[in-house]
């Protein structure tokens, strides 16, 4: 009994604090960062995030420190500023529409997350004291060479040596790194005392870089399951059946895949739209683009089959064990996340490419049994992980 309330004792005194990519209008990156805070907290660990504006967002502020640590492509450059513009433009046009999407993104965090101070910059944050004594960085992409910032917050370089430095389920978000730069990525690794990343690849690169061993584990939202995300969603008011498309940009196939599934089951369609701008109006498609993260689940939750471009909307789709294709595009390398996870639960049936003949469409249903069982045991050794790198 004194054994048990000394570690009672000691988890009370373990404050955490977290960094993670959120506050940029996706419904991905919003609800990742809020389920490794919350499972922390059904945990009994006590935790915040670490508010640290990604370089995306329109109020963090650039500094010579916040340049990327290799460079950036053009074409990466000219994709970010036509991103904030988009979103501006969104907002400018639509502002009903932006205005309730921006409040229910904001309302989920401060009804649902602790966060800490908001830090703008590069230097706020490392000028700051921060009150923990266990620092974790979080998912997501936030070890993606590509991004257009410095990646050494997600590193964790500015904790205090004497801190515990933890990786949960961080990506790299491809499955190749230059290694001219493995030299800057192991001095950053080797700040971690214990490294979680998400991805089999992010296993074999960080191997390769380090001598280290690291550990996959599952993406934060797959840490809760699909009732402990029931708890919290605001569901859709709708009593008939129709097919969910989370789509990053229009796609003929993924339009031609929709109306071949609403010819087989009379299905209607309904779109979740990435932002609050306006789309290309169909007739045969229902675009919903004030959504929160809230809102977002309770459609998932509704959903009879389910099209996707996302990582996080496979994830959800194998969540609330919705019938899904998930549809990459031929041209892009960074599909790696979307086909290791499918690999992983059995399902690469259901990762399709851009130009793929359609799949046999008369019964898409999916024996989700063997999925549940699969991702429950992956689920409890990412706990295992977490807890031992939090606790040891």
């Amino acid at each position: 009994m004194i054994a048990a309330n000394n570690e009672i004792k000691d988890m009370e005194k373990k404050k955490i604090g977290i960094i993670t990519i959120l506050n940029v209008n996706n419904y991905g990156a919003e609800l990742q960062a809020f389920a490794l805070h919350h499972k922390l907290k059904l945990l009994g660990y006590d935790s915040e995030i670490i508010n640290y504006l990604y370089y995306k967002n329109p109020r963090f502020r650039f500094e010579q420190q916040a340049k990327p640590l290799f460079g950036t492509s053009k074409m990466n450059k000219v994709k970010d500023l036509a991103i904030k513009w988009l979103d501006k433009y969104a907002e400018s046009t639509n502002r009903e529409v932006a205005r309730t999407r921006e409040e229910r993104f904001k309302n989920f965090h401060l009804k649902n997350t602790a966060l800490s101070v908001t830090y703008h910059s590069f230097s706020e944050l490392y000028e700051a004291e921060h009150p923990y004594n266990v620092f974790i960085v979080g998912s997501d992409q936030v070890w993606n060479p590509n991004n257009g910032t410095n990646l050494e917050p997600y590193f964790l370089t500015f904790a205090p040596t004497n801190a515990r430095k933890i990786s949960y389920a961080s990506s790299f978000g491809v499955g190749k790194i230059d290694r001219l730069i493995y030299p800057i990525y192991r001095k950053l690794l080797n700040n971690l005392d214990f490294i979680g990343t998400r991805e089999e690849t992010g296993v074999t690169l960080i191997e390769e870089i380090t001598k280290r061993e690291a550990t996959r584990v599952v993406d934060p939202t797959l840490l809760l399951s699909k009732r402990e995300w029931e708890d919290i969603l605001v569901p859709y008011e709708e009593n008939r059946p129709y097919i969910l498309l989370f789509i990053f940009k229009n796609s003929s196939y993924v339009t031609e895949l929709a109306y071949a599934l609403q010819k087989k089951t009379g299905y209607r369609i309904i779109r979740v739209c990435k932002n609050a701008k306006r789309v290309e109006s169909d007739e045969k498609i229902l675009n919903l683009r004030d959504l929160g993260p809230l809102e977002f689940l309770g459609l998932y939750q509704k959903a009879a089959i389910v099209l996707t471009t996302s990582f996080h909307g496979t994830v959800f789709s194998l969540i609330f064990e919705k019938p899904f294709f998930t549809i990459t595009p031929a041209s892009k390398n960074n599909n790696i996340r979307q086909q290791e996870l499918l690999r992983r639960v059995g399902l690469q049936s259901r990762l399709l490419k851009e130009g793929d003949d359609f799949p046999d469409l008369d019964d898409v249903s999916i024996d989700f049994g063997p999925v549940r069982d699969h991702l429950e045991a992956d689920r409890n050794r990412s706990i295992a992980f977490l807890t031992n790198a939090i606790d040891s």
